[in-house]
Protein backbone atom coordinates (compact mmCIF):
# COMPACT_ATOMS: atom_id res chain seq x y z
CA UNK A 1 0.00 0.00 0.00
CA UNK A 2 1.61 3.52 -1.31
CA UNK A 3 1.02 6.31 0.77
CA UNK A 4 1.70 9.81 -0.27
CA UNK A 5 1.86 12.92 2.33
CA UNK A 6 0.92 16.09 0.59
CA UNK A 7 1.82 19.53 2.91
CA UNK A 8 -1.29 21.40 3.33
CA UNK A 9 0.15 24.76 4.59
CA UNK A 10 2.85 25.39 1.62
CA UNK A 11 1.80 23.67 -1.63
CA UNK A 12 5.34 24.93 -3.61
CA UNK A 13 7.05 22.32 -0.82
CA UNK A 14 5.51 19.18 -2.68
CA UNK A 15 6.69 17.53 -5.96
CA UNK A 16 3.24 17.36 -6.70
CA UNK A 17 0.06 18.31 -5.65
CA UNK A 18 -2.67 16.78 -7.92
CA UNK A 19 -2.43 12.25 -7.89
CA UNK A 20 -4.36 9.91 -9.59
CA UNK A 21 -3.72 6.23 -8.27
CA UNK A 22 -6.17 3.09 -9.47
CA UNK A 23 -8.95 5.72 -10.30
CA UNK A 24 -9.07 7.54 -6.90
CA UNK A 25 -7.86 11.49 -7.41
CA UNK A 26 -6.51 13.76 -5.07
CA UNK A 27 -5.68 17.58 -5.56
CA UNK A 28 -4.43 19.75 -2.81
CA UNK A 29 -4.62 23.40 -4.10
CA UNK A 30 -5.98 27.49 -3.61
CA UNK A 31 -9.09 28.85 -4.97
CA UNK A 32 -8.99 31.86 -5.55
CA UNK A 33 -11.57 33.79 -3.14
CA UNK A 34 -10.19 32.42 0.21
CA UNK A 35 -7.59 33.64 2.98
CA UNK A 36 -3.53 32.99 1.41
CA UNK A 37 -3.17 30.62 4.61
CA UNK A 38 -6.22 28.56 3.44
CA UNK A 39 -5.67 26.08 0.82
CA UNK A 40 -8.33 22.87 0.15
CA UNK A 41 -8.21 18.96 -0.68
CA UNK A 42 -10.35 17.26 -2.99
CA UNK A 43 -10.34 13.44 -3.42
CA UNK A 44 -12.98 11.15 -5.74
CA UNK A 45 -13.92 8.05 -6.72
CA UNK A 46 -15.57 7.28 -9.73
CA UNK A 47 -19.16 8.18 -8.24
CA UNK A 48 -18.29 10.38 -5.18
CA UNK A 49 -16.04 13.76 -4.94
CA UNK A 50 -15.17 15.66 -1.40
CA UNK A 51 -13.97 18.76 -1.02
CA UNK A 52 -11.86 19.03 2.55
CA UNK A 53 -10.72 22.16 4.57
CA UNK A 54 -7.69 22.01 6.11
CA UNK A 55 -7.60 25.25 7.52
CA UNK A 56 -10.86 24.15 9.48
CA UNK A 57 -9.39 21.08 11.68
CA UNK A 58 -9.99 18.71 8.26
CA UNK A 59 -13.95 19.88 8.13
CA UNK A 60 -15.83 18.13 5.04
CA UNK A 61 -17.07 20.94 3.29
CA UNK A 62 -18.95 19.72 0.71
CA UNK A 63 -19.67 15.90 -0.97
CA UNK A 64 -20.93 15.27 -4.41
CA UNK A 65 -22.27 12.15 -5.01
CA UNK A 66 -23.25 10.75 -8.87
CA UNK A 67 -23.15 14.89 -9.13
CA UNK A 68 -25.73 15.68 -7.11
CA UNK A 69 -24.44 18.09 -4.17
CA UNK A 70 -25.31 16.70 -0.50
CA UNK A 71 -24.25 19.43 1.90
CA UNK A 72 -25.85 23.25 1.95
CA UNK A 73 -24.34 26.36 0.49
CA UNK A 74 -22.66 28.56 3.66
CA UNK A 75 -23.74 32.15 3.83
CA UNK A 76 -19.94 32.73 4.77
CA UNK A 77 -16.81 32.90 2.89
CA UNK A 78 -14.04 30.75 4.91
CA UNK A 79 -12.10 32.81 7.10
CA UNK A 80 -8.50 33.14 7.87
CA UNK A 81 -8.00 31.16 11.15
CA UNK A 82 -4.32 32.42 11.65
CA UNK A 83 -6.08 35.58 12.65
CA UNK A 84 -9.23 34.18 14.56
CA UNK A 85 -10.49 35.13 18.06
CA UNK A 86 -12.89 32.36 19.36
CA UNK A 87 -13.41 34.08 22.67
CA UNK A 88 -13.40 37.74 21.32
CA UNK A 89 -17.08 39.31 21.53
CA UNK A 90 -16.85 41.04 17.57
CA UNK A 91 -19.70 39.29 16.54
CA UNK A 92 -22.80 41.19 17.69
CA UNK A 93 -26.54 39.44 17.98
CA UNK A 94 -28.96 42.37 17.57
CA UNK A 95 -26.32 44.92 18.24
CA UNK A 96 -25.54 43.44 21.32
CA UNK A 97 -21.78 42.53 21.80
CA UNK A 98 -21.61 38.33 22.36
CA UNK A 99 -18.54 37.15 23.40
CA UNK A 100 -17.91 33.36 22.79
CA UNK A 101 -19.74 33.84 19.62
CA UNK A 102 -17.37 34.39 17.07
CA UNK A 103 -17.85 30.73 15.45
CA UNK A 104 -20.53 32.05 13.59
CA UNK A 105 -18.10 33.61 10.76
CA UNK A 106 -16.61 30.27 10.66
CA UNK A 107 -19.48 28.31 10.51
CA UNK A 108 -19.17 26.95 6.20
CA UNK A 109 -18.84 23.21 5.91
CA UNK A 110 -21.14 20.48 5.73
CA UNK A 111 -19.61 18.36 8.75
CA UNK A 112 -17.85 19.99 11.11
CA UNK A 113 -16.22 18.18 14.75
CA UNK A 114 -16.83 20.18 17.53
CA UNK A 115 -15.46 20.47 21.62
CA UNK A 116 -13.34 19.20 22.99
CA UNK A 117 -13.84 21.37 26.01
CA UNK A 118 -16.94 22.58 25.20
CA UNK A 119 -18.99 21.71 22.27
CA UNK A 120 -22.57 23.66 22.97
CA UNK A 121 -23.40 27.47 23.44
CA UNK A 122 -20.68 29.28 24.96
CA UNK A 123 -20.56 28.51 28.75
CA UNK A 124 -18.36 29.74 31.36
CA UNK A 125 -16.54 26.98 33.61
CA UNK A 126 -13.90 28.13 36.41
CA UNK A 127 -14.29 31.26 35.41
CA UNK A 128 -13.29 31.00 31.78
CA UNK A 129 -14.91 31.51 28.96
CA UNK A 130 -15.86 28.49 26.43
CA UNK A 131 -16.87 29.60 23.22
CA UNK A 132 -19.35 28.02 21.14
CA UNK A 133 -18.94 24.97 19.53
CA UNK A 134 -15.52 24.89 20.81
CA UNK A 135 -12.07 25.18 18.73
CA UNK A 136 -11.61 22.04 16.93
CA UNK A 137 -13.25 23.10 13.68
CA UNK A 138 -10.83 25.64 13.19
CA UNK A 139 -7.65 24.24 13.89
CA UNK A 140 -5.58 23.93 10.90
CA UNK A 141 -3.73 20.62 9.48
CA UNK A 142 -0.33 20.62 8.50
CA UNK A 143 -0.22 17.81 6.21
CA UNK A 144 -2.90 15.13 4.66
CA UNK A 145 -2.07 11.37 3.88
CA UNK A 146 -3.23 9.83 0.64
CA UNK A 147 -3.23 5.77 0.09
CA UNK A 148 -4.78 3.17 -1.81
CA UNK A 149 -5.71 -0.55 -0.25
CA UNK A 150 -6.61 -3.22 -2.09
CA UNK A 151 -7.09 -1.25 -5.35
CA UNK A 152 -10.68 -0.61 -4.02
CA UNK A 153 -10.34 1.21 -1.21
CA UNK A 154 -8.77 4.65 -0.87
CA UNK A 155 -8.22 6.27 2.50
CA UNK A 156 -7.19 10.05 3.17
CA UNK A 157 -5.98 10.96 6.59
CA UNK A 158 -5.03 14.00 8.82
CA UNK A 159 -4.86 15.07 12.49
CA UNK A 160 -4.10 17.77 14.92
CA UNK A 161 -3.65 18.57 18.40
CA UNK A 162 -6.02 19.90 20.54
CA UNK A 163 -4.46 21.72 23.41
CA UNK A 164 -5.18 23.85 26.51
CA UNK A 165 -4.73 27.18 24.53
CA UNK A 166 -3.16 28.97 27.27
CA UNK A 167 0.35 30.27 26.89
CA UNK A 168 2.78 32.05 24.82
CA UNK A 169 0.87 34.72 23.00
CA UNK A 170 3.41 35.14 20.49
CA UNK A 171 2.11 31.73 19.06
CA UNK A 172 -0.71 31.10 16.92
CA UNK A 173 -3.83 30.20 19.72
CA UNK A 174 -3.55 26.80 18.19
CA UNK A 175 -0.29 26.19 19.54
CA UNK A 176 -0.52 27.48 22.85
CA UNK A 177 -0.46 25.97 26.20
CA UNK A 178 -0.52 22.03 27.03
CA UNK A 179 -1.28 18.71 24.32
CA UNK A 180 -4.46 17.73 25.57
CA UNK A 181 -5.52 15.48 22.47
CA UNK A 182 -4.80 14.15 19.42
CA UNK A 183 -7.34 14.31 17.02
CA UNK A 184 -6.71 11.95 13.76
CA UNK A 185 -9.72 12.17 10.83
CA UNK A 186 -10.22 9.45 8.00
CA UNK A 187 -11.75 9.67 5.06
CA UNK A 188 -12.33 6.30 3.25
CA UNK A 189 -13.67 5.93 -0.15
CA UNK A 190 -14.49 2.82 -2.38
CA UNK A 191 -14.97 2.19 -6.01
CA UNK A 192 -18.41 1.72 -7.55
CA UNK A 193 -20.23 2.69 -4.32
CA UNK A 194 -22.32 5.47 -3.52
CA UNK A 195 -21.21 6.12 -0.27
CA UNK A 196 -18.41 7.26 1.66
CA UNK A 197 -17.38 7.12 5.46
CA UNK A 198 -15.81 8.89 8.06
CA UNK A 199 -14.00 8.19 10.83
CA UNK A 200 -12.63 10.49 13.89
CA UNK A 201 -10.29 9.17 16.46
CA UNK A 202 -10.03 11.47 19.91
CA UNK A 203 -6.62 10.38 21.64
CA UNK A 204 -6.00 11.69 25.48
CA UNK A 205 -2.06 12.38 24.99
CA UNK A 206 -2.39 14.36 28.50
CA UNK A 207 -0.34 12.95 31.86
CA UNK A 208 -4.17 12.78 33.52
CA UNK A 209 -7.78 12.03 32.69
CA UNK A 210 -9.80 13.45 30.54
CA UNK A 211 -13.25 14.15 29.45
CA UNK A 212 -13.24 15.59 25.91
CA UNK A 213 -16.85 17.14 25.07
CA UNK A 214 -17.64 16.78 21.69
CA UNK A 215 -20.32 17.30 19.10
CA UNK A 216 -21.12 17.37 15.45
CA UNK A 217 -22.79 19.75 13.03
CA UNK A 218 -23.76 17.84 9.80
CA UNK A 219 -25.42 20.53 7.26
CA UNK A 220 -27.53 19.00 4.27
CA UNK A 221 -28.65 21.48 0.98
CA UNK A 222 -31.86 22.20 1.69
CA UNK A 223 -35.18 22.24 -1.28
CA UNK A 224 -38.51 23.19 -0.49
CA UNK A 225 -40.26 20.36 0.84
CA UNK A 226 -37.27 17.89 1.56
CA UNK A 227 -38.16 15.74 4.60
CA UNK A 228 -35.62 14.56 7.18
CA UNK A 229 -36.86 11.45 9.29
CA UNK A 230 -34.87 9.94 12.43
CA UNK A 231 -35.76 7.00 13.91
CA UNK A 232 -36.75 8.04 17.37
CA UNK A 233 -39.65 7.68 19.63
CA UNK A 234 -39.68 11.04 21.59
CA UNK A 235 -39.28 14.13 20.18
CA UNK A 236 -39.45 17.46 21.60
CA UNK A 237 -39.06 21.29 20.16
CA UNK A 238 -35.64 22.53 21.09
CA UNK A 239 -37.13 25.85 23.08
CA UNK A 240 -39.98 23.63 24.68
CA UNK A 241 -42.09 25.75 22.07
CA UNK A 242 -45.53 23.61 20.40
CA UNK A 243 -43.64 21.32 17.83
CA UNK A 244 -44.37 22.28 14.48
CA UNK A 245 -46.88 19.97 12.29
CA UNK A 246 -44.05 19.75 9.28
CA UNK A 247 -41.33 19.35 11.94
CA UNK A 248 -39.49 16.84 9.42
CA UNK A 249 -39.75 19.39 6.16
CA UNK A 250 -37.85 22.16 5.02
CA UNK A 251 -39.65 25.29 3.87
CA UNK A 252 -38.20 28.31 2.14
CA UNK A 253 -38.42 31.58 4.18
CA UNK A 254 -41.59 33.85 4.07
CA UNK A 255 -39.72 36.69 4.54
CA UNK A 256 -35.74 36.25 3.67
CA UNK A 257 -34.64 39.20 5.44
CA UNK A 258 -35.35 37.34 8.73
CA UNK A 259 -33.17 34.01 9.82
CA UNK A 260 -35.82 31.38 11.09
CA UNK A 261 -34.37 28.06 12.92
CA UNK A 262 -36.56 25.29 14.56
CA UNK A 263 -34.76 22.59 16.65
CA UNK A 264 -35.71 19.43 17.50
CA UNK A 265 -34.58 16.98 20.24
CA UNK A 266 -34.95 13.34 19.75
CA UNK A 267 -34.68 10.64 22.42
CA UNK A 268 -35.57 6.69 22.52
CA UNK A 269 -33.43 6.25 19.56
CA UNK A 270 -34.56 3.28 18.38
CA UNK A 271 -31.08 1.59 16.88
CA UNK A 272 -28.39 2.19 20.01
CA UNK A 273 -25.74 0.85 17.99
CA UNK A 274 -26.12 3.46 15.13
CA UNK A 275 -28.90 5.62 14.32
CA UNK A 276 -29.97 6.11 10.49
CA UNK A 277 -31.53 8.93 9.14
CA UNK A 278 -33.40 9.17 5.89
CA UNK A 279 -33.46 12.79 4.37
CA UNK A 280 -35.78 12.61 1.23
CA UNK A 281 -36.06 15.20 -1.44
CA UNK A 282 -39.26 16.02 -3.78
CA UNK A 283 -37.67 13.87 -6.61
CA UNK A 284 -37.31 10.78 -4.04
CA UNK A 285 -33.60 10.47 -4.05
CA UNK A 286 -32.28 10.12 -0.64
CA UNK A 287 -29.74 10.61 1.60
CA UNK A 288 -28.79 7.78 4.35
CA UNK A 289 -26.83 9.20 7.10
CA UNK A 290 -25.75 7.06 9.79
CA UNK A 291 -24.12 8.42 13.12
CA UNK A 292 -23.38 7.06 16.37
CA UNK A 293 -26.11 6.84 19.11
CA UNK A 294 -25.27 10.00 21.47
CA UNK A 295 -26.69 11.36 24.33
CA UNK A 296 -27.59 14.53 22.32
CA UNK A 297 -29.63 14.27 18.98
CA UNK A 298 -30.96 16.97 17.57
CA UNK A 299 -32.29 17.70 14.21
CA UNK A 300 -32.87 21.41 12.79
CA UNK A 301 -34.27 23.25 10.13
CA UNK A 302 -32.98 27.25 9.32
CA UNK A 303 -34.04 29.29 6.42
CA UNK A 304 -33.80 33.12 5.41
CA UNK A 305 -31.68 35.98 6.95
CA UNK A 306 -29.49 37.54 3.87
CA UNK A 307 -27.59 40.85 4.76
CA UNK A 308 -29.75 41.05 8.17
CA UNK A 309 -28.84 42.37 11.37
CA UNK A 310 -28.78 39.63 13.46
CA UNK A 311 -25.13 38.63 13.46
CA UNK A 312 -23.20 41.48 12.16
CA UNK A 313 -19.33 41.89 12.35
CA UNK A 314 -16.94 44.15 14.05
CA UNK A 315 -17.73 47.10 11.40
CA UNK A 316 -21.84 46.67 12.16
CA UNK A 317 -21.79 44.45 8.94
CA UNK A 318 -24.06 41.66 8.72
CA UNK A 319 -22.11 38.15 8.31
CA UNK A 320 -24.66 36.78 6.31
CA UNK A 321 -23.40 36.93 2.36
CA UNK A 322 -26.36 34.61 1.77
CA UNK A 323 -30.35 33.16 3.45
CA UNK A 324 -28.46 30.82 5.78
CA UNK A 325 -30.71 28.01 4.30
CA UNK A 326 -29.85 24.76 5.39
CA UNK A 327 -31.27 21.59 7.18
CA UNK A 328 -28.87 19.39 9.24
CA UNK A 329 -28.36 17.27 12.50
CA UNK A 330 -26.29 17.69 15.78
CA UNK A 331 -24.99 14.97 17.96
CA UNK A 332 -22.91 15.67 20.91
CA UNK A 333 -21.69 13.32 24.35
CA UNK A 334 -23.52 16.33 26.25
CA UNK A 335 -26.57 18.40 26.01
CA UNK A 336 -26.17 21.60 23.47
CA UNK A 337 -27.52 23.86 25.64
CA UNK A 338 -25.88 22.59 29.30
CA UNK A 339 -29.98 21.86 30.70
CA UNK A 340 -29.09 17.92 30.76
CA UNK A 341 -31.68 17.27 28.04
CA UNK A 342 -29.94 14.13 27.03
CA UNK A 343 -31.16 10.80 25.86
CA UNK A 344 -31.30 8.84 29.60
CA UNK A 345 -31.01 5.85 27.06
CA UNK A 346 -27.62 5.59 25.55
CA UNK A 347 -25.14 4.10 27.70
CA UNK A 348 -22.09 6.83 27.40
CA UNK A 349 -18.63 6.34 29.02
CA UNK A 350 -17.47 10.03 28.57
CA UNK A 351 -13.99 10.06 30.20
CA UNK A 352 -10.81 9.06 28.61
CA UNK A 353 -7.80 7.96 30.67
CA UNK A 354 -4.12 8.15 29.50
CA UNK A 355 -3.78 7.10 26.37
CA UNK A 356 -7.37 6.06 25.88
CA UNK A 357 -9.22 6.85 22.13
CA UNK A 358 -12.71 7.70 21.83
CA UNK A 359 -13.46 6.78 18.01
CA UNK A 360 -16.76 8.51 16.20
CA UNK A 361 -17.82 6.87 13.15
CA UNK A 362 -20.35 8.25 10.20
CA UNK A 363 -21.58 6.91 6.59
CA UNK A 364 -23.28 8.56 4.59
CA UNK A 365 -25.00 7.06 1.13
CA UNK A 366 -27.29 8.31 -1.74
CA UNK A 367 -29.95 6.35 -2.45
CA UNK A 368 -31.90 6.57 -5.95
Amino acid sequence: MAKTIFNCRNLAVNSVNELEENGFRIQVYHAENDPISANRVKVSSDLVELELLPSKGFSLAQSWISGQAIFWEAPIALCDTENLDLWSDEIKINGNPAPGFTFLKTLVAGVELYGLKNWGMPVILDGQLHPLHGETSNIPVDEVQFSVENENTCTIVSSFIYRSFIGNRNLPWYDRGEALFKVTKKVILTKDSLEFKLEDSIENISDTKQTPDWGYHITFRPEEGAVLKVPSKRFQERNHNPLPDDFETWHKAVDKKVRTETGIVHQELRDESGVTSVLTYPNQTSIAVTVPATPYFQTWFCNGGKGSKEFTDSHNQSILEKNWDGMGIEIGSSALDHDGNVNKTVEYDAMLHQGEKKVVGMKFKLIK
